[in-house]
């Protein structure tokens, strides 16, 4: 758990970071500069699921692989209200698919990332408990956590 507690504050201080070099930067600069951190937040994740993904469709099974996977998925959705808290709904020009509701609903959004870091966390805890066993049980609680998200803040 130190480890993860570590993992995460490096990469929110990453984050921060670039926060404090976009004050330099022009309104438009910064927004699309918010939104290049945000998309690669979620590039992260869909990278970091992955292994799960496979691992449930029948994949060669890598118990490590699959609590590492759980493990930053915790991180990364930790990570996703902070990236969000600069409104970048009235800029032009962005290419996202961040729908304009997210500001106007931001508590829900928050919370909706604080479900997809319990459910991570809950997967995690599964993988340890079952194993190979606890795979398809772990990505059933991650999946509809995304997909809530994603059906009412993400545009097609």
């Amino acid at each position: 758990m130190k480890r993860i507690a570590l993992t995460g504050a490096v990469l929110l201080g990453s984050l921060m970071s670039f926060n404090l070099v976009a004050a330099e930067l022009s309104a438009e600069e910064q927004a699309a500069q918010n939104v290049a951190n945000r998309q690669a937040i979620f590039k992260l994740l869909s990278v970091s699921n992955a292994p799960l993904g496979a691992m449930a469709r029948g994949g060669a099974y890598d118990g490590d692989a699959a609590k590492l996977a759980a493990q930053r998925l915790a991180i990364l959705g930790g990570m996703i209200p902070a990236a969000f808290e600069a409104d970048t709904s009235g800029v032009t020009g962005l290419t996202t698919r961040a729908s304009t509701t997210i500001w106007g609903n931001k508590a829900d959004f928050d919370k909706l990332a604080g479900d997809l870091v319990t459910a991570a966390n809950e997967a995690l805890a599964t993988l340890e408990a079952q194993g190979e066993a606890g795979v398809r049980g772990a990505v059933g609680a991650i999946g509809p956590k995304c997909g809530a998200c994603h059906d009412r803040y993400r545009l097609d």
